[in-house]
């Protein structure tokens, strides 16, 4: 498919320049001795550190939400700058878990680990710890916030069917949640769980993704992408039927997302300012959790999918139902295996090869696409088998209580 560029900025430009990334970065504070830190949240960072800094569900869990920057270079060094000043201004012993399991629970999570910030929602957390397995909450991990710049919007409008902003997020969102089972697959770097983590008996075999598939990160419900009415309506009634208690309950690998406030009827009223991409493991090999070819991999695809065919509803819902299903069997196979998407991961790497070549993506957006796809080729140099790999050197990791320490080749020049 031939795509006539507009004017004013070009494919090979948004893909580098006009496709915004902000990272949410979460992790876990641990002890000397790799238990959840029982030490006070941190406080008093600095004025140019601590405006990226919040609470999360725990009160030894940490949030990072990042400054939004398209240009990949800047966005991981100012992340690892604020990643790293945090963790230079933790109590005594205090490290950041690399993982996005949990640490060795030695004891059971209870309501005095959750977090008391802030105070306005303390109510829907602790009411949220009667509904989940707490365990499966505190796995952390990446969520991508993603967005066009209004040049780069323009001119995907004038290229493509759609004739607003909104259809146009709501279409990328759709081929986002048809992919996810691709970024498990590519960044899947969970393969195994530490002690206390289960209540019965644990996988046999190492899997690629424990918190992206049936055994991690919960979810309530399966969300409606077709518009955005219809995506308020869905989580509107789940909360009137009390299937969600809150619309941040909304566990979905994809939000649409407004900068008016949370509350999901801003959507109608202002529109889609951006996606929220939330099915990332940690990649331990990085102390942001997120390298840059990961995210030149995200940018790429995000303009990819936004000139491919919108799709019929029924069609979407059909291939929607069957990508959830390839979700969770390639997060729980072996990652010393060749995996049943291979091929078509390699299919449509290819095609994004041979996308980003023809529009001339920058030389490091074509590297980055090309090291993804030479990693199907061989289970060897996907993610999770690396990470098994050094988990795999402590023996029988459910009884560890080692730190690890997590160091890999980069991944393209």
């Amino acid at each position: 498919m031939t795509i006539r560029a507009a004017r004013e900025v070009t494919l090979d430009q948004i893909v580098a320049s006009h496709t915004n990334i902000g990272i949410e970065v979460e992790k876990v504070r641990i002890d000397p001795q790799n238990r959840l830190s029982e030490q006070p949240f941190p406080t008093d960072f600095s004025e140019e550190v601590g405006e990226f800094v919040e609470h999360e569900f725990f009160n030894a869990q940490i949030e990072f939400a990042m400054p939004v920057e398209p240009d990949v270079e800047k966005n991981s060094a100012r992340a690892a700058q604020i990643v790293q000043a945090v963790a230079n201004h933790l109590g005594p012993g205090e490290r950041l878990w690399p993982y996005s399991c949990p640490p060795p629970l030695t004891q059971p999570l209870e309501q005095r680990h959750i977090s008391r910030q802030p105070e306005e929602t303390y109510s829907y957390r602790e009411r949220l710890s009667h509904v989940y397995d707490l365990r499966r909450i505190l796995n952390t991990g990446i969520h991508i916030n993603l967005s066009f710049t209004e040049p780069a919007l323009a001119a995907l409008l004038q290229l493509t069917e759609f004739s607003t902003t909104d259809e146009l997020y709501v279409h990328l969102a759709q081929y986002f949640m048809l992919h996810r089972w691709l970024f498990t697959y590519l960044f899947g770097a969970t393969p195994l769980a530490f002690a206390g983590y289960f209540p019965g008996d644990a996988p046999t075999h190492p899997v690629r993704s424990l918190r992206s598939g049936p055994l991690g990160f919960p979810t309530n419900i399966h969300g409606d992408y077709q518009s955005v009415p219809r995506y308020v309506a869905r989580i509107e009634k789940a909360i009137a039927t009390g299937e969600l208690l809150a619309p941040g309950q909304y566990y979905e690998p994809v939000r649409l997302k407004s900068t008016a406030g949370k509350d999901p009827r801003k959507l109608l009223e202002t529109g889609i300012s951006h996606l929220e991409l939330r099915a990332f493991d940690l990649n331990p090999g990085t102390v942001t959790g997120v390298t840059a070819d990961q995210l030149r991999l995200v940018q790429s695809l995000a303009v990819y999918f936004a000139v491919e065919p919108p799709l019929e509803a029924e069609e979407f819902e059909t291939e929607l139902a069957v990508a959830r299903q390839l979700n969770d069997l390639i997060a729980m196979e072996d990652p010393r295996d060749a995996s049943t998407c291979q091929n078509q991961a390699e299919e449509i790497l290819s095609q994004l090869v041979s996308f980003a070549a023809f529009y001339e993506f920058p030389a490091e957006y074509q590297c980055s696409i090309h090291h993804f796809l030479e990693t199907c080729t061989d289970c060897t140099r996907s993610l999770s088998y690396k990470v098994w790999q050094q988990i795999g050197k402590l023996g029988n990791p459910a009884l560890s209580n080692e730190c690890f320490t997590f160091k890999f080749e980069p991944e393209s020049d």
